[in-house]
């Protein structure tokens, strides 16, 4: 990848899977690369249990250092069984991260690594209000996770829940999170450029603005989204939580009843009203 590095023309282009869900340990590469970091400091907000994250592959080969959170009762005893635990600083944090107390981990994750460069927020819930309230002062590089069912033209996100469990709100697991014009707008006003998604469509892509001009690529265009949003992964559960493989209309006519907040007019509406699936 770094060989071709001229080549990549969309941020797609750079994917590589090792330990990411979806090929962001290549996306992330190519950032640090361009912008010039070459050993980063991470927080990483819901990391599972270190095995499937955003910060594993550059802690165990750009030895970085990392404060990972996540609820998984086996985070820290898998971090600690790592070789990297003692090649590298991983701090792994068992909590529940809200609006409230998102910013004392920055500021803990700041503190205990010397600085942070990449935040990547990943929870399946509250992330718009998590991100709405971020201290990203210091941050170079954002990732977030934004529910491509939700569409490519409105500005939605899930109503506030500081105890939001995606498998509960709604039996289909596909009522959660914020539209990728959310997180856009939400990060454009604390000084982010968006650079892309990973090729499924669930993770963004943002680079500091006064470091954009270093990421060689030909940028989005932010009046046509939907090439980010064509979500193909066919993760539907029924009502007895089994997968239902379902995709389409019949996908998106499972959640088109509830509600979501219209960010740019703080009002509830029925999702199908706004969604372009």
């Amino acid at each position: 990848m770094r060989a071709r590095k001229s080549d990549i023309r969309q941020l797609w282009d750079s994917e590589i899977r090792v330990f990411s869900q979806w090929g962001e340990d290549g996306i992330i590469t190519f950032l640090f690369d361009s912008i010039g970091i070459s050993k980063p400091r991470i927080i990483e907000i819901g990391a599972g249990n270190f095995e499937e994250c955003n910060s594993r592959f550059h802690a165990e080969f750009r030895n970085a250092s990392v404060y990972c959170i996540d609820l998984r009762t086996d985070l820290k005893a898998n971090c600690q069984s790592l070789e990297i635990y003692w090649r590298s600083i991983i701090i792994p944090v068992n909590d529940y991260v809200t609006p409230i107390n998102v910013n004392h981990h920055i500021e803990s994750a700041k503190s205990l690594l010397g600085g942070l460069d990449l935040y990547s927020l990943d929870i399946d819930g509250n992330d718009y209000w998590i991100l709405l309230e971020s201290d990203l002062s210091y941050i170079s590089i954002v990732v977030c996770e934004y529910n491509p069912l939700f569409g490519h033209r409105a500005s939605v996100t899930v109503p506030r829940d500081d105890k939001f469990a995606r498998e509960s709100k709604h039996f289909s697991w596909l009522y959660y999170g914020m539209s990728l014009r959310a997180c856009i707008l939400v990060l454009k006003d604390k000084g982010f450029t968006f650079c892309g998604t990973n090729l499924a469509g669930n993770n963004a892509f943002f680079v500091k603005d006064n470091l954009v001009n270093y990421v060689n690529l030909d940028m989005p265009q932010l009046d046509d989204l939907a090439r980010f949003t064509d979500w193909r992964v066919r993760e539907s559960r029924d009502k007895k939580g089994n997968l239902s493989y379902l995709y389409g209309k019949e996908r998106a006519s499972l959640i088109s009843s509830l509600k979501v907040l219209d960010t740019n007019t703080m009002q509830l509406v029925n999702l199908g009203t706004v969604t372009d699936l």
